[in-house]
């Protein structure tokens, strides 16, 4: 029951990039913690490159350009000539490196240029050189680059040149001579094709005569006559039955108006739109100039209007040239209103007997002559159409024809243009190998490189040296830093507490924060109270727990409670550790009636609390002690007296401050944690391993419980160096071991590694500090 939680593990997670990068942060971080191991491994891999470069033979290497072309047959189809080129490359490639061309190279060296072959047996000459010569050849192109490594810039590049000479001289004797037949076999090609590309150019010109045809591109934006007209036919007849179907429209709705009686006002714009504004003005008995001079009139009114409003900005209505523009409106108006009441008149008067019969008649007169045009358009695109299928088969045959006279001309000059290069390089074989750059020596050594040797000297130093950090980091399984305790925790780091003096006098004569509340070291109690004070979580009920035990969460919690006291708020300090109740011992409260004493009682709980909290010597601040020892913690505390208790204390008290056993070496911290606000667990970075911590707080979060952060305790000057490589402890926690872990620090004294042990602390000072007077 009490090891329940001992085999809680997280689940494994997919790694996110967020993890990543904090895994490398991390990496870092151990690294600059041991850059001592970095910084040597970059000595020793600086003193072992300088010692290589330094007795290491200089090699020097000198090289030569060669152009590889094939000059021989090819096919005349395909004229494919790039890729029949690039073919030849491997097999140069390989011949140069060949006996028989070495051998040759030999023959042409000089006896103080074989100074790599003067310790190798003459047997052995041409794998020697086979060895330090390369080849290779540029992607794509014809060109091939000859190398070769030396002791002697001198001798690199006469091995280079007599190599490519000799690979020359090779070349030379074995392809000379081809090039005369290959001219021959090609005029005579040459001049088949220039006979069969006259007989098609005399064929297709013939049949563009034939097919009235004036050489258009078929791809151009141009048509053929034939195809215009159809086409021009086509828009003909489509305009004339759009026009004819309007008409129909048109006149059924003019005769439906004059069957129902309707007012045939509203058809007079149809009719206009369809016969002719011309026509309408005549059946009306009016007549274009009349609508050219009302159109007219409309516009000088407009005019005279806008110029009447500017004038008007700057001069009186009596200005001379004011009364004229207005006078001149009033006519313009005067007239306009005489016109529409004419036209008025003239339509109410035709409205009745012959408005509707003339529109009629002029709508009729309009479809006839639409179906008359109709008519001759649909015979004028039909005659094309035919015409069209006439030739279109001729037309397919002219397309035919101007493809062969296009493939025969390009054959034709791709021939000549190749003969021509052939006979311009006759004498020089069918391979063509040209030296396109000279070898020479060079000063400079390639090997050993500078740059190269001190690049590999830094990767290889930052690899070994990153390895043995991380290593060293596996074995040495403790907390550096509090950015190392909030990275790997996932939780605030709350506080650090230095490593306290411990007094031998019992109760609160020996509590740092009690004794000197103004001591530098005090002030972390104040921090970790700002810390809490600034919490958005709820924090009025706390548990204090630790990992192990011996870390000093039974110190830190008694400090914590004075402070709280301190700041003016009213603190129950509870001890909930009934397995070894190191804060009842500390305090002096041994033997007396406590939390055990309350959690095994029948009657009321609050009544039995207020009889066994104690009163202590610091304003604002009881204590219930844990109480006579009992068998059974965890059943204790399982009880629902636990909760009805801390319910009654969260109604009086501000704080309520519980000590709870180790959380790995019983569950009573999480029975506790399950029934108040959180918890703040106490580490101590030169004793506990981050694998137990992480595990402390997973065992929290499993069950939903709040972390608000953890303390570092017992730090020192020297917490960020080394530590022992040793790992592995175990639990002998139980409630019949006499000795408090927690209480009894060792009597040792420390330097402060800093005097604001968190950025809270100038806050803490500025918050509580006047209380602290008070």
């Amino acid at each position: 029951m009490d090891n329940q939680f001992d085999d809680i593990t997280p689940q494994p997670m997919v790694p996110s990039g967020s993890n990543v990068v904090h895994g490398v942060m991390n990496f870092l971080r151990i690294a600059r913690h041991r850059k001592h191991v970095i910084v040597g491994s970059m000595l020793v891999a600086a003193i072992l490159g300088s010692l290589y470069y330094a007795g290491a033979t200089p090699i020097y290497q000198s090289k030569a350009g060669l152009l590889i072309l094939q000059m021989g047959e090819m096919d005349s189809a395909s004229m494919n000539v790039d890729n029949h080129q690039q073919d030849i490359m491997p097999t140069h490639q390989s011949l140069i490196k060949k006996a028989v061309v070495l051998r040759g190279a030999f023959k042409l060296l000089k006896p103080e240029h074989r100074v790599d072959f003067r310790e190798v047996p003459p047997d052995k000459w041409v794998e020697k050189l086979g060895q330090n010569l390369s080849v290779s050849v540029t992607r794509r192109t014809n060109i091939m680059e000859v190398c070769y490594r030396s002791r002697d810039p001198e001798a690199a590049a006469a091995v280079v040149r007599a190599v490519v000479q000799s690979y020359l001289d090779f070349v030379d004797k074995h392809h000379r001579g081809t090039a005369s037949e290959n001219i021959q076999i090609l005029t005579r090609e040459k001049d088949k094709l220039q006979q069969n590309l006259e007989a098609k150019q005399l064929e297709l010109l013939a049949a563009r005569r034939q097919y009235d045809d004036f050489g258009l591109d078929r791809d151009s934006e141009s048509a053929h006559p034939l195809i215009q007209r159809i086409t021009r036919s086509n828009n003909a007849l489509i305009e004339a039955r759009n026009k004819r179907v309007a008409l129909e429209a048109s006149l059924a709705a003019l005769r439906a108006a004059m069957r129902n009686g309707d007012d045939l006002q509203g058809h007079i714009m149809t009719v206009q739109s369809t016969v002719g504004r011309e026509l309408l003005l005549a059946g009306l008995g009016f007549s274009s100039q009349d609508v050219d001079v009302q159109t007219r009139l409309e516009q000088s009114l407009l005019e005279d209007r806008a110029r009447l409003q500017t004038l008007s900005a700057g001069y009186g209505p009596n200005h001379p040239e004011i009364a004229e523009i207005n006078e001149r409106i009033r006519l313009t108006k005067q007239y306009l209103d005489t016109y529409h009441d004419k036209l008025t008149n003239r339509l109410s008067q035709m409205r009745a007997t012959k408005l509707g019969p003339m529109l009629e008649g002029m709508l009729q007169q309009s479809l006839d002559q639409t179906r008359e045009l109709e008519e001759r358009q649909l015979a004028e695109y039909e005659q094309a159409c035919k015409n069209a299928q006439h030739i279109s088969g001729e037309l397919a045959n002219l397309e035919i024809l101007e493809h062969d006279v296009e493939r025969l001309r390009g054959m034709h000059d791709a021939m000549k243009d190749k003969i021509a290069s052939m006979d311009l390089n006759q004498e020089q074989g069918d391979i063509r190998a040209t030296v396109v750059e000279e070898p020479i020596p060079t000063k400079t050594p390639v090997s050993p490189n500078v740059l190269i040797v001190g690049v590999v000297c830094f990767m290889s130093s930052m690899t070994v040296g990153g390895v043995a950090v991380y290593v060293l980091d596996i074995l040495d399984d403790r907390f550096r830093s509090p950015e190392e305790l909030r990275l790997h925790l996932g939780v605030p780091v709350l506080a650090m507490v230095r490593n306290l003096e411990m007094e031998d006098e019992v109760g609160f004569g020996g509590v740092q924060a009690h004794l000197a509340p103004d001591a530098v070291a005090s002030e972390a109690f104040r921090t970790l109270r700002t810390a809490l004070a600034f919490s958005r979580h709820e924090n009025g009920r706390l548990v204090v727990s630790s990992s192990e035990p011996g870390d000093g969460k039974t110190t830190v919690t008694v400090n914590l409670a004075v402070s709280l006291a301190q700041a003016g708020k009213k603190t129950l300090l509870i001890d909930a550790d009934l397995r070894r109740p190191g804060l009842t011992g500390l305090l002096g409260f041994k033997g007396l009636a406590g939390l055990s004493d309350v959690l095994r009682s029948e009657g009321d709980v609050v009544e039995s609390a207020t009889t066994m909290i104690q009163r202590t010597e610091v304003d604002n601040l009881d204590v219930l002690p844990s109480g006579v020892r009992r068998p059974n913690p965890s059943e204790l505390l399982s009880r629902p007296n636990l909760g009805d208790l801390l319910a009654w204390a969260d109604s009086v008290y501000d704080q309520i401050l519980i000590d709870s056993p180790p959380v790995l070496a019983a569950s009573d911290a999480q029975l506790i944690g399950r029934l108040v606000d959180g918890v703040i667990l106490i580490v101590n970075s030169e004793k506990n391993h981050r694998r137990a911590v992480v595990r402390a707080v997973e065992s929290f979060s499993v069950l939903d419980i709040h972390v608000f952060g953890v303390v570092a305790n017992r730090v020192t000057a020297d917490a960020h160096g080394g530590y022992g490589y040793g790992y592995g402890y175990g639990y002998t926690y139980n409630y019949d071991d006499e000795t408090d872990d927690d209480c009894d620090d060792p009597p040792t004294v420390k330097t402060p590694l800093y005097e604001s042990d968190s950025p809270f602390a100038s806050q803490a000072r500025e918050l509580y500090r006047p209380r602290d007077v008070a």
